[in-house]
């Protein structure tokens, strides 16, 4: 089958490799579409230690049962959850998927395990984490659901937002997600900054009741939740600032590993900080939302390119060639 292999820093290419066998738990899944998440593109500087080559990347997406097996039948359309549990451990037990000591991660490799992801012609996929796509749902959009769980997970983590002042730092696949999960809570506003004059119109245009710009956000906005979706130290900064005395913060970027935090203004203010990882069963609820129209993320997508485009794909999201770029997907 065809695959991007990424064999090193900056170096991901479309190989030919050995069709993947399914274990007896397994399915085997032809992709049809497959996201590239910022955490790929991080993945393929070498930096992060979640990648360790060789490795097909990719944890985001949706296609059709190769063969029958497991309750599944060939041909059904079908996508599934980007992290598989143990099953058997107290986390796994509670739907705490995210919390197992013991998981794995499509695309990702550590030291301590290695699965391949999706960026390829054949996926395995656990039947228990496989899900059916409703009827009449494209495929590119199942393949989106998986940072959308990850944006609900969220806006769960930060507890009731009915009536509060939000404010989601960051506009890209994931904070976007946020707002169009928080947003079905109805609160009072929501306020997103953003630079980009794109991600500012796509956040406008999906919910968002202000949008403002870093450099021009320099009155206090006192939210009473904050969701810092970027993960820089300049915008956990900015989190604490902005976020009232009392408030919560969400701590969902993950792009530098040791921020600096200001943990005297952090204690004056009472503030709360809030870790949030992945999902923990919010995959089931978005299928839900998005399958009865309460959520649309088909504005979010960019850009569908074919999988051998995947490599100079890879490099222009680094590059940041086209920084209005949202959620790019390749299509094999």
């Amino acid at each position: 089958m065809r695959a991007l292999v990424y064999s090193g820093a900056f170096q991901i290419d479309l190989q030919h490799v050995p069709d993947p066998q399914p274990l007896p738990n397994e399915v085997l899944v032809r992709v049809d579409t497959v996201g590239i998440c910022g955490s790929d593109v991080h993945g393929y500087t070498g930096t992060t230690g979640r990648r360790l080559p060789p490795l097909i990347m990719g944890h985001e997406a949706a296609g059709r049962v190769a063969k029958s097996s497991n309750e599944f039948e060939a041909g059904e359309e079908v996508c599934f959850d980007s992290t598989i549990g143990c099953t058997t451990c107290p986390e796994c037990a509670s739907g705490r998927v995210n919390r197992c000591p013991e998981r794995t991660v499509f695309g990702v490799s550590t030291p301590r395990f290695r699965r391949d992801g999706a960026m390829a012609d054949f996926v395995c996929v656990p039947a228990h984490v496989l899900r059916r796509i409703p009827e009449g749902l494209p495929l590119k959009i199942a393949a989106m659901f998986e940072p959308l769980s990850v944006g609900l997970h969220a806006v769960h983590r930060g507890g009731n937002a009915q009536n509060a002042r939000i404010l989601i730092i960051g506009a890209g696949m994931i904070g976007l997600s946020i707002l169009l999960s928080v947003r079905l809570q109805e609160p009072s506003e929501i306020i997103v900054i953003e630079p980009n004059e794109n991600r500012k119109n796509m956040a406008r245009q999906i919910g968002a009741d202000h949008v403002l710009d870093p450099e021009k956000s320099a009155q206090t906005i006192d939210a009473d939740l904050t969701f810092e979706a970027v993960g820089a130290a300049s915008t956990v900064a900015q989190a604490i600032h902005h976020t009232k005395l009392g408030g919560n913060i969400v701590l969902v970027g993950n792009t530098s590993q040791h921020p600096p935090v200001d943990i005297q203004r952090v204690v004056a203010k009472e503030l709360t900080l809030i870790g949030t990882y992945a999902n923990a069963g919010e995959y089931d609820e978005i299928i839900d939302l998005v399958s009865r129209k309460q959520l649309d993320p088909s504005p979010l997508v960019s850009a569908v390119l074919p999988l051998g485009d995947g490599p100079e794909a890879f490099d222009r999201l680094h590059r940041q060639v086209e920084p209005e770029w949202i959620k790019v997907l390749l299509h094999t």
